[in-house]
This record gives structure tokens, C-alpha cells and sequence, in this order.
């Protein structure tokens, strides 16, 4: 007896693997063809992903949603080294501040901040909203640190670790953003400052 045939599905359901081919498609035209947010085109990533351009529509209505989905989904890397524990909050921040300072100050991660600011204007979102909600390496990295530390009791019980969060990063990206790349005495007194107010 034969098997009966499969039900084909009417309809053009929408690909998953053409889903994820966008995504890449923008990692790629920004990390290795050095595109940022104003030369970007639906165009080229249609192009890129090797779709058609109805395709990308059917999930996202611009090209700055395309692009805030490709960064905060992380198909968009910022290469951010972890924070250490050694149990010193203030000397592992410090630590890890200064190697973002080395790392991260570069015409790409410069590019790349002022595309995701320029994508959420556009779209109209909250971008605090987005840093703290969306798996973004620079919030997501020092989140985890700062989430052990209240584990074991380092920081205040009334500490509010999103706020903790911005007021150490943000900082940050403000400065990424203007391209100018601060002292190292400065991140060590931004950290100070922020583990000054919520430590015990």
C-alpha cells in the first residue's frame, strides 16, 4: 500500500532561512564592506542576501529595522571581551574598560554605534529600551557581571541594575559615537563613580 501523498501548504509561507540570509546579509555589508547606516539600501541587501526585495518587506518595513534587528540580535558583532570576576567589582570594571578603550574606539564600532542610533530615530524607538532588552554584547557583557555581584550581596539590595547598566555604558556609547576616543583616567572614574553608588 502506498503512503498517502504529503499536503503540500497553500500560500508562500515566509522562509526562515531567508529570514536569517537578511540578517547575515546586513553583518556582512557592515563589518566587511565598511557600509553604515546612510549608504545601507534595501537594494543592497536584497542584493547581498541574494532575495528580492519583496522578501525583506514582508518582515521588516525599513531598512532601520532591518539594520536595529541585525545589531541587537547580535548577527552584528561588537567583539566584546568579557568582564572577569575576581571578586572585585570596581578592579574588574576597571580591567574591562580598558580593554574596551583599546578595542572597541575603532572606525568600525564607531560606524556601527552611529547606525544603531540613526535606525532608532528612525524607527522611533526607545533606544534605552532596546540596549537593556535586545542581547547587545556592550549592555548584555557587563550585565552579567553586575548580575553576579548582587547575587552575592556585593551591591546595595535597593540597586536598580538597568540603571546601574546605563549609567556605566551609556556614557560610553555617548563617547563612541563622537569618535573621540576618552583618556583611560576616564573610564576608571566612570566606573568609580558607578561603584561608588551602588556598592556596600
Amino acid at each position: 500500500m502506498n503512503p498517502a501523498p504529503e499536503k503540500i501548504p497553500r500560500g508562500r509561507p515566509r522562509s526562515t532561512t531567508s529570514h536569517q540570509a537578511v540578517l547575515k546579509a546586513v553583518a556582512r555589508l557592515l563589518e566587511e564592506q565598511n557600509h553604515d547606516y546612510e549608504t545601507l539600501t534595501i537594494e543592497g541587501i536584497a542584493a547581498e542576501a541574494s532575495v528580492g526585495k519583496q522578501t525583506i518587506y514582508r518582515w521588516w518595513s525599513t531598512k532601520a529595522s532591518v539594520l536595529l534587528e541585525a545589531i541587537l540580535t547580535g548577527h552584528v558583532k561588537m567583539h566584546i571581551a568579557e568582564v572577569n570576576d575576581t571578586g572585585d567589582l570596581r578592579a574588574d570594571l576597571r580591567q574591562w574598560v580598558q580593554v574596551l578603550r583599546g578595542s572597541l574606539f575603532d572606525a568600525q564600532s564607531v560606524s556601527l554605534a552611529r547606525s544603531l542610533v540613526s535606525a532608532a530615530i528612525v524607527e522611533e524607538v526607545n533606544l534605552e529600551d532596546y540596549l537593556t532588552q535586545n542581547d547587545l554584547e556592550l549592555t548584555a557583557v557587563p550585565y552579567r557581571r553586575l548580575t553576579k555581584e548582587a547575587a552575592r550581596g556585593g551591591l546595595r539590595t535597593d540597586t536598580d541594575l538597568s540603571a546601574t547598566l546605563g549609567a556605566l555604558v551609556y556614557p560610553i556609547i555617548l563617547r563612541l559615537i563622537s569618535g573621540v576616543t576618552p583618556e583611560p583616567e576616564w573610564f576608571d572614574a566612570l566606573v568609580d563613580v558607578v561603584v561608588k553608588g551602588v556598592g556596600r
